[in-house]
C-alpha cells in the first residue's frame, strides 16, 4: 500500500472518530437538558449495589454512554438521579441473555437506564410489566451478520443466547401479590410489596407502566430501564427519567418512615 494511501486511511480514521465523539457529547448534552440535569464521565459515584442488580447479570456490565446526574428537587424530597444508557457486555461478544424467572424476560442489546439513589433502604425486588422483552425474540439475521462476533459466533457453532444467573436475592416465582394489569413481581419479602401496593404504590404503577418497563429495587437505589427498547432522543430519554421520578415518588410516598432494614430514613418530612 503507498504511503499516501496509508496516511490517507488514517487521516480519515480519525478524523471518524472526532465526529463520532462530537456526537456523543451533543447527543449528552441534549439529554442533559431536556432532563434537567447535567453530563458526567462515568458511573463511579454509584453504589456498588448497581452490581447486585438483575441487569447487571443480565447484561454482564457494559459500557455507558449518554451519562447524565444530578439531584432533582421534588416537593417533600430530593432524588439524586443519574440517567444512561449501556451497551452490554454480551452484546459485545456477540450474545444474549435471559433472566430465568417463571415467566423469563431478555433486554436489548443497548439499555436506557435511569437509578435514582434514595436514603431508604429496600431489599431486592423486581417488577416486570409485559412487553416485547417476554417473547425472548432471538437477534435477526441481519444483526448477526452485521456484527462481526455475532458473525463469528455463528460461523464456530456457538450458542447466541444463555441463561443468566438469577440473582441469590431473587426467586423464580413470581409474588402472589395483587398488582396492577400486566405487572408481575419477584422478591424475598411480600409483605414489603403488599404494603407498599397497599398504601398507594400499585396506583403508581398503573399510572405510569409503560409496557416492556422494569423496575428494581435494591439497597438504596430505584432501577428503571425498558427491557428490549432503546429510548433514543433527547426527549424519549428525558421522559423516561420522569416516569422513573414519578415512580420514585410513589415508593417513597407508599413506604413506612423506617427502611425495611430499620434503618431510620433521613429524608424530609
Amino acid at each position: 500500500m503507498p504511503a499516501w494511501l496509508l496516511l490517507g486511511l488514517m487521516g480519515a480514521g480519525f478524523a471518524a472518530l472526532v465526529v463520532t465523539a462530537k456526537k456523543h457529547r451533543k447527543q449528552e448534552v441534549a439529554a442533559a437538558r431536556a432532563a434537567g440535569l447535567v453530563p458526567v464521565t462515568g458511573l463511579t459515584h454509584l453504589p456498588e449495589a448497581l452490581q447486585k442488580s438483575a441487569l447487571w447479570t443480565l447484561s454482564d456490565g457494559g459500557f455507558e454512554q449518554r451519562v447524565v446526574h444530578g439531584v432533582i428537587v421534588r416537593r417533600a424530597h430530593d432524588i439524586d438521579v443519574t440517567a444512561f444508557d449501556m451497551e452490554t457486555l454480551r452484546q459485545r461478544r456477540g450474545e444474549w441473555a435471559w433472566l430465568p424467572l417463571d415467566k423469563p424476560f431478555r433486554i436489548g442489546p443497548t439499555v436506557s437506564i435511569v437509578v435514582c439513589e434514595t436514603d431508604l433502604s429496600f431489599p431486592h425486588l423486581l417488577l416486570k410489566r409485559a412487553g416485547a422483552g417476554d417473547e425472548l425474540e432471538d437477534d435477526t439475521q441481519l444483526e448477526r451478520k452485521g456484527h462481526v462476533a455475532k458473525a463469528a459466533r455463528d460461523a464456530l457453532g456457538l450458542a447466541r443466547a444463555y441463561a443468566a444467573e438469577l440473582p441469590k436475592t431473587l426467586p423464580e416465582a413470581a409474588l402472589a401479590t395483587a398488582l396492577p394489569e400486566d405487572w408481575r413481581a419477584y422478591g424475598l419479602d411480600k409483605h414489603l410489596l403488599d404494603g407498599l401496593v397497599a398504601a398507594g404504590f400499585g396506583k403508581t404503577l398503573a399510572q405510569y407502566g409503560r409496557r416492556d418497563l422494569v423496575i428494581e429495587l435494591i439497597d438504596t437505589l430505584i432501577i428503571v430501564y425498558p427491557a428490549a427498547l432503546l429510548v433514543a432522543g433527547a426527549d424519549a430519554f428525558a421522559d423516561l427519567t420522569e416516569t422513573a421520578l414519578a415512580i420514585t415518588d410513589g415508593l417513597l410516598a407508599a413506604s413506612p418512615p423506617l427502611s425495611p432494614r430499620g434503618v431510620e430514613a433521613t429524608r424530609p418530612s
